[in-house]
């Protein structure tokens, strides 16, 4: 049935939000190669995110720290990270 409104229905709403949001401040930085990879260790903090300017990704982190799953997204960091050649100064986009 339509009431002539057809309304998005809220987690449609929400992730609209989440990516317009994400389009604007997700912008990849250029960081040192080697200190991110040694920060993906301490991922369980966010250090990694942090370091890369990715803030609220790194109180994410943070906030699941004792839940383990940011372990798990830590060790994922690594493995993105890990095969990106760096340019002639050690930076890698992230």
């Amino acid at each position: 049935m339509s009431t002539g409104t057809d309304r998005k229905p809220i987690w449609v709403q929400i992730g609209e939000k989440y990516y317009a949001l994400k389009e604007k401040y997700d912008i990849p930085k250029p960081v040192k190669r080697k200190t991110y990879l040694w920060l993906c260790l301490l991922g369980i903090v966010g250090a990694n995110q942090f370091y890369a300017g990715h803030w609220i990704k790194g109180l994410f982190y943070l906030a699941l720290s004792w839940t383990g799953i940011s372990i798990a997204m830590g060790f994922i960091d690594w493995m993105i990270a890990l095969p990106k050649t760096p340019d002639e100064n050690g930076m890698i986009l992230m």
